[in-house]
């Protein structure tokens, strides 16, 4: 046992030499990374006003990702000497975590066992992903702040009670999210939630459809800014506003109606090879007609004359997603749509991305309800511009949606255009 450990320390003491031969190189970076972020900072003016500051990456000075690779290299070799000294007890600990996470083998092993054998899979699997609905299942067998860090994507979508034991078991966390996409779904009605809210004593402000975990993160981060429409400016923390993503007509669209002019454009051109093939500029196809329910069968007409352009423009199917604000449009695109074309509401394409998005809009003809409903608050419009990478068409009544809501502050964005 102690030429065991003697040997783990003159192996670890060799890596901390040959990395510190890379500390002074690395602390040269960041410097000059600093320096950059300063110079476009003053180039760029007052701030949150300056795109440049934004849009400047410290990836891309020279030497910075060699750098990087050769730490990361050095921190491999580190884990490799360690599995290789420590070969016996790693397989232990990572049967007893197997036996863990199938089944309730904890049961009547220590605390510091089962922190020993998570210990080791996370230092063979840096990273796990899970569900909210499934974490207490899977990390049942952790207490306090035994994760290290916890990372939440999709902040702005997850109520914050679903997130409560992922907080409790991670000393940190980082949540990712956009509050002015969409929201979370609250099945509990509003009747019930003031109820208890009354019972309980309990602030408004804490109301589970009023809030997500994003906003409350958002809340309790010092560091951010005012953001959203000019009329419901919300305190977003740390916030990113680089657009990667989409091409100019949909960044400009949601950067109108939802974020207030406060994003920055940093889509790159793509290279020819992956450039859309879609003759049709990005657009509004004008369709109207009588509804059947929220579906509009000329709506649905005017979508297979689309299609057929595309498919004639030798754009692949995978490539082209039919979006919709209402579900009863989405079972009838169902059973019209290729099974290989992604299609399903609005809500379904949160964090997802396709070359060409066409949003069917469909809502009741014989009242303006629905119709209202879908423009009440940019966050619907917001997603599903933004899934959009090259072309966006939207089809529907071009007369009527213009006098409604966000729509009649970017039909300039949406010229009308006509399927040859």
């Amino acid at each position: 046992m102690q030429k065991q450990t003697t040997d783990t320390q003159q192996a670890i003491q060799r890596l901390q030499n040959q990395l510190a031969g890379l500390t002074k190189p690395a602390v040269a970076l960041a410097t000059a990374c600093h320096a950059e972020h300063l110079l476009a900072w003053l180039q760029g003016g007052a701030i949150g006003r300056g795109d440049a500051i934004e849009l400047a990456e410290p990836w891309r000075i020279e030497g910075w990702r060699q750098a990087r690779a050769r730490v990361f290299i050095q921190a491999l070799k580190l884990h490799k000497t360690f599995f290789e000294l420590e070969a016996s007890r790693m397989r232990s600990n990572l049967f007893l975590i197997n036996g863990m996470l199938t089944g309730t083998r904890f049961q009547g092993f220590s605390h510091d066992a089962i922190r020993s054998a998570w210990a080791s899979l996370f230092m063979v699997v840096p990273v796990l992903s899970s569900t909210f609905a499934s974490f207490s299942r899977s990390f049942g067998s952790l207490g306090a702040g035994d994760i290290g860090w916890l990372l939440v994507d999709e902040a702005g979508q997850a109520p914050p009670q679903a997130a409560v034991g992922a907080l409790w078991r991670s000393r940190r966390a980082l949540l990712v999210g956009d509050p002015l996409q969409l929201k979370p779904i609250v099945t509990v009605s509003d009747a019930v939630l003031e109820h208890m809210r009354k019972a309980f004593r309990v602030d408004a402000h804490w109301l589970p459809n009023r809030q997500s975990a994003q906003s409350l993160a958002d809340e309790a981060t010092a560091w951010g800014r005012m953001a959203g429409p000019a009329d419901g400016k919300v305190w977003v923390g740390l916030p990113l506003v680089v657009h990667r993503r989409s091409d100019r007509p949909m960044y400009e669209l949601a950067n109108r109606i939802a974020y207030d002019g406060a994003m920055v454009y940093g889509t790159l051109a793509p290279r020819p090879n992956k450039e859309t093939h879609a003759s049709l500029p990005t657009g509004w196809i004008h369709a109207s007609g009588p509804s059947e329910g929220n579906w509009v069968p000329a709506e649905g007409q005017a979508l297979e004359n689309l299609l057929a352009l595309l498919q004639r423009d030798g754009v692949p199917v995978p490539d082209i997603s039919v979006i919709t604000p209402f579900k009863a449009v989405r079972e009838c695109l169902t059973r019209r749509l290729d099974e290989k074309m992604v299609s399903g509401t609005i809500h379904t394409m949160q964090g997802k991305e396709a070359q060409v998005v066409i949003m069917v809009l469909g809502g009741n003809t014989a009242g303006p309800g629905a119709r209202d409903w879908a423009v009440s608050e940019p966050n619907l419009l917001n997603v599903a511009a933004t899934r959009a990478k090259r072309r966006f068409y939207v089809i529907g009544d071009r007369n009527d949606w213009k006098n409604r809501a966000l729509f009649c502050d970017v039909m300039d964005l949406l010229p009308l255009q006509r399927i040859p």
